[in-house]
């Protein structure tokens, strides 16, 4: 692979996916199938060398808006604005020197330097040697513990690469890896995070938005649109299904203190078949243990009666400041905290905080629950 003298690229590691032995190649693809998709429209080529991915700017590129999007990446431990060289010492410190020279000297520094090809007339130590020599002749403050800044070398064969640009990624897995799985969407603070922590395991989420408008039409006017087009940022094009609340909420008047319960009992029915006709395996929700009445461990086991898919909760240990502190930095939390006819926040009188998997299962056949969720799937919507 060839690269013209002082080409500005952005060079992608892996992290973990280097864990997934006999499997890493269909990781390595998925990964590549995410940037490029996060990256269409952009004046980008995408090429892999060795254990790393190179993003080849073209002329019209925009590269703040590419890291941008990189910032939204599941699989990738970090990624580097770097040079290309010659995999010759004296191109690496002619290199090296110009960039010095546009670095902030107020911060402390560290020079370090990897081969990934040994076949070469010097070492890594040769390079930071001179590098390190030049960057205390420009009266850099270094050191190798205590850094703030770093200019990194790592020499190929085919060339060296010199950045002094390191961005920490999201880790996790490329999405799409662990399969499909519907997200139980409401309009609050939880279940959005809880989407991203999917994500970040390789999901790729099928939304299921269950709301409490006379008209699905009326969701497109709400904050949920808006909400979706963040969490888009990190998989693009989800499906999303708007699902009215309407027919239950006619039939559980009975369920008195139990109301809360079988709501959540009805969600899940939603959600797997939803599921089942989408190819997704599991179901997520944003609950936590113990936030709220319909979260404490008997009402959480009887919520589940009957459903046969995995009930999957990423937050169960979180406090609602930990979630709080997600939201805010993914960017959900201000629209969450907008006032919303949420479904969810149907409150009865003194709700059940205890109860039985029995009573659940014979409340659902008392309320005829089956017959609910299929005629509100049938008046569902895909947004």
């Amino acid at each position: 692979m060839e690269f013209s003298a002082h080409e500005k690229l952005v060079i992608v590691h892996f992290g973990e996916l280097w864990l997934r032995g006999r499997n890493r190649n269909s990781y390595i693809k998925a990964l590549a199938r995410n940037v490029n998709m996060l990256l269409a429209g952009e004046d980008v080529r995408l090429d892999k060398l060795y254990d790393r991915f190179v993003i080849r700017l073209g002329r019209d590129a925009d590269l703040g808006r590419i890291k941008g999007r990189l910032n939204h990446l599941f699989g990738i431990s970090n990624f580097e604005i770097a040079y290309a060289t010659k995999s010759e010492l004296k191109s690496i410190v002619k290199l090296s020197t110009e960039l010095l020279s546009g670095m902030d000297k107020s911060k402390v520094l560290k020079v370090s330097a990897h081969r990934t090809y040994k076949d070469l007339p010097f070492t890594s130590v040769d390079i930071v040697d001179k590098v390190f020599k030049i960057a205390k002749e420009m009266e850099f403050p270094l050191s190798n513990k205590d850094f703030e800044s770093e200019l990194k070398v790592n020499v190929t064969k085919d060339a060296a690469f010199v950045s002094c640009e390191k961005v920490r990624g999201l880790g996790g897995l490329p999405v799409g890896t662990s399969g499909r799985g519907v997200v139980l969407l409401s309009g609050g603070i939880d279940s959005p995070v809880a989407a991203w922590y999917a994500m970040k395991r390789g999901v790729e989420p099928i939304y299921v938005h269950i709301h409490g408008y006379p008209d699905s039409k009326d969701v497109a006017e709400s904050k949920m649109p808006e909400l979706l087009k963040i969490l888009e940022n990190y998989s693009p094009d989800p499906k999303i299904y708007y699902v009215p609340s309407h027919f239950f909420q006619l039939s559980a008047m009975k369920a008195g203190r139990y109301e809360l319960i079988l709501l959540k009992s009805f969600m899940f029915m939603v959600a797997e078949k939803i599921a089942e006709k989408e190819g997704a395996n599991m179901i997520f929700t944003g609950e936590s243990l113990g936030q709220v009445a319909s979260q404490t461990p008997s009402n959480i086991a009887a919520e589940g009666e009957g459903i046969k898919m995995p009930i999957l909760r990423p937050l169960i240990g979180f406090d609602k400041q930990e979630i709080i502190k997600v939201a805010r930095s993914i960017g959900t939390y201000e629209l969450s905290i907008l006032p919303y006819k949420d479904v969810c926040s149907i409150n009865s009188k003194n709700p059940k905080t205890q109860t039985t998997i029995g009573k659940i299962k014979e409340l659902k056949k008392e309320t005829k629950l089956g017959r609910i969720v299929a005629r509100t799937l049938k008046s569902s919507q895909l947004g």
